[in-house]
């Protein structure tokens, strides 16, 4: 009797360790996948941060965009070793490189506040600085109402809509 309880509770143990290691091993995997799948937006952070600082003499960065609509664009938000605040903006083909003076147009805030106070989305999922025919616009990419995927380019300068992708 004593040996039957014996063996039950033996085997209950050694299920408690097996469920126990599946559930480590599963949370480890999760991790190396996530980690991995952030490596290359972590690369492209640092190498354009890398290249910015070489350009526009910059002494601290700030925030980091990414803009993925025709081309792919890098930037970084910092201010430079005489205290003017930039944006840094990179070519991810052909590593072209602008520099803009922060105050010579709208902030990501702000592109923020017209897209919400426009479009009343539900959700904001990004925004990044891009070049379009030389010159610097915003993009918005959001969530309507109607749980559709819509981008919007907005004007650096004023922050006037220049483009609107709807209900993707």
């Amino acid at each position: 009797m004593q040996r039957e309880r014996r063996i039950k509770h033996e085997s209950k143990v050694k299920i408690r360790w097996v469920v126990l290691l599946i559930i480590l091993i599963l949370g480890f995997t999760t991790f190396i996948i996530f980690h991995e799948a952030q490596k290359p937006m972590a690369t492209a952070r640092r190498q354009t941060i890398q290249i910015a600082t070489k350009y526009a003499d910059l002494k601290s960065t700030a925030t980091f965009y990414s803009s993925n609509l025709d081309r792919t664009y890098y930037s970084v938000a910092g201010k430079t070793n005489k205290n003017r605040a930039v944006y840094v903006i990179v070519a991810k083909k052909g590593g072209a490189v602008t520099v803009l003076d922060q105050h010579s147009g709208i902030t990501a805030n702000r592109a923020r506040q017209l897209i919400s106070q426009e479009k009343r989305p539900k959700k904001i999922n990004n925004v990044g600085l891009t070049m379009i025919n030389h010159k610097p616009y915003w993009t918005v990419s959001y969530i309507n109402g109607h749980d559709n995927l819509c981008f919007a380019t907005l004007s650096f300068k004023n922050g006037a809509i220049k483009k609107l992708i709807e209900n993707i």
